[in-house]
């Protein structure tokens, strides 16, 4: 009995690894005929449907089989046999999740695809891939919406590094600031390079330099040769004053990088390293280069470089240089303000201050810097009249002269009889009336006239010890 016993077993067995052999055949030949498109791929899919009709699992090979050809009907077709098959215990999750995922990519609406695969959430919350695909196709609708959905899986999913997932949401929607903050909650250890190469950018572009350089160096330990951590690396490192350390960097991203592309701002800031380090003649290479490279679509502008070159050959008292740099910088800014018209005369204040032999002429050139600032923007015209009589002193350091007398009575012409004069008007006005009241006492030897400077001054600043003095006189 025993023996007829297992007989029967090993006949039914061997039907039931026949007919499944048979199931498998059918669903490869169909899976086949997708890729390869076969004239006869809906015999071939029909064929394996009938088959299959029960096996959720093997119509989803066949509905992601025809999305990856981007035959979107044969897979929404075979989305839906999927989800017959495991009625009515269950809907299908990963069904909803390929539907979701054909309508974010080929529908117009992505409310209808959020509404798959929050289907998909219902049905599998455990499956994090629900949550992420929802909040990858709400973040363009809303991007905090989006992040509130991930903490949802943190509650369900509590593996998924759902800080990094967020800051990703976030920057994909060009929020760096957002990204910033869920990235630094994150275990830097644990991110992948795409997160990495986010969080170095987020940081870095949010003014967090420390953060920046941490993602750069754990971006490093899996791709030394990364142009972007290398990149911002040095970036940081300048950043925060380590110019040692970013200058470590410019050899490693210059020539240790794969497929980098140079750019001005590359070159810009590889001029500002060496400047920290006072390589003079490498920081005016990077320089150069940066100005070949600039153009109206770089991050920096042209007169921002400039600007520096300028500030770079003024600190080195190189003031010809200077001179040509800022005037290039004046000639291709495109709205100048009064603060960049005073710039060359203070380069021109500090030339004269160098050169004793040339100082009359370069005062000259500092006040007509002065003067063509007035003429542009009115408003600034007493700050104007004053910083020339501040000029002509340098010439006239004793007042015996009077070079300035004309300059000290147009700024009190301007603000005497202003009746909301500032704390810097008051100034200018005071030091106006002294130099009046010094030239009339010292070389005028008008005492009554120095005297009623005195009384004018005294108004402005009761403690004000030269006009006391002068008031006491008999």
């Amino acid at each position: 009995m025993k023996t007829i016993k297992y007989l029967v077993m090993g006949v039914l067995l061997a039907g039931f690894s026949a007919t499944a052999n048979a199931q498998e055949a059918e669903l490869q030949a169909a899976l086949d005929g997708i890729k390869s498109k076969a004239p006869n791929v809906a015999d071939l899919a029909k064929t394996a449907y009938k088959k299959n009709k029960k096996d959720a699992d093997a119509l989803m090979k066949i509905a992601r089989a025809y999305y990856a050809q981007k035959d979107t009907a044969g897979a929404i077709q075979f989305c839906n046999y999927a989800n017959e098959a495991g009625k009515p215990k269950y809907q299908y999750a990963p069904a909803y999740l390929l539907l979701g995922d054909i309508e974010a990519s080929y529908g117009s609406d992505g409310g209808k695809a959020a509404g798959y695969y929050n289907q998909a959430i219902n049905f599998d919350p455990r499956n994090p891939e629900g949550y992420k695909k929802w909040a990858m196709v709400y973040r363009k609708i809303s991007p905090s919406q989006a992040a509130k959905k991930l903490q949802d899986m943190k509650a369900m999913c509590p593996n998924e590094d759902v800080d990094a997932i967020t800051a990703h949401i976030y920057m994909l929607a060009g929020d760096e600031k957002q990204a910033y903050e869920n990235y630094a909650k994150s275990d830097v250890s644990k991110l992948d390079k795409s997160y990495l190469n986010e969080y170095v950018r987020a940081s870095y572009f949010t003014g967090h330099f420390e953060d920046a350089l941490k993602a750069a160096e754990a971006g490093l330990k899996i791709e030394p040769r990364n142009p972007t951590f290398n990149r911002l690396a040095m970036f940081s490192n300048y950043e925060l004053k380590k110019y040692d350390a970013a200058k470590a960097y410019i050899h490693k991203y210059f020539n240790e990088t794969d497929s980098a592309k140079f750019s001005e701002y590359d070159h810009f800031y590889t001029a500002l390293i060496y400047q920290a380090l006072e390589d003079l003649e490498n920081m005016y290479i990077h320089y150069d280069k940066a100005l070949e490279l600039v153009n109206d679509s770089s991050m920096i502008k042209r007169h921002a470089i400039l600007k520096s070159v300028s500030d770079s050959y003024l600190k080195d008292q190189q003031f010809d240089n200077a001179i040509k740099y800022y005037n290039d910088y004046l000639g291709c800014k495109p709205e100048l303000n009064s603060d960049d018209m005073e710039g060359l005369a203070k380069i021109y204040s500090k030339y004269a201050d160098a050169d004793e032999a040339r100082k009359p002429e370069l005062i000259g050139k500092a006040i007509d810097a002065y003067k063509a600032m007035a003429d542009k923007f009115p408003i600034q015209s007493t700050y104007a009249a004053y910083q020339c009589a501040t000029m002509n002193n340098k010439l006239d350091k004793t007042g015996e002269k009077g070079l300035a007398k004309p300059d000290y009575q147009k700024v009190i012409n301007l603000l005497e009889g202003k009746a909301d004069r500032d704390n810097g008007e008051n100034t200018m006005l005071k030091y106006s009336y002294h130099y009046m009241m010094s030239n009339a006492f010292i070389y005028g030897k008008n005492k009554a006239l120095a005297k009623e400077y005195a009384d004018k001054i005294l108004a402005i600043d009761p403690e004000y010890a030269p006009a006391q003095q002068i008031k006491e006189l008999k």
